[in-house]
């Protein structure tokens, strides 16, 4: 299961190299734990809380909020 959408960095990336996204417009709160490769990881590690980014998620493991980005697109905010 895939999503596509808009979200907000609450937390930036970490040492565990994990981010904290908030989706608009539910707010619901979703966990990054996985990256389809390092071009797009490298792009979501030099993001800082508040950013705006556009991705393309789909669930990783079984278990869970945590979920892999297959691409990364910034959004630029007025």
């Amino acid at each position: 299961m895939g999503r596509t959408g808009r979200y907000t960095v609450v937390d930036a990336y970490n040492d565990h190299r994990a981010i904290t996204l908030r989706e608009y417009p539910r707010n619901g709160t979703l966990y990054v734990v996985e990256y389809d490769g390092p071009d797009v990881e490298t792009e979501l590690s030099s993001l800082d809380a508040d950013s705006v980014v556009e991705l393309d998620l789909r669930r990783a493991g079984r278990w869970g909020n945590a979920w892999c980005v297959e691409s990364a697109r910034p959004v630029e905010t007025a």
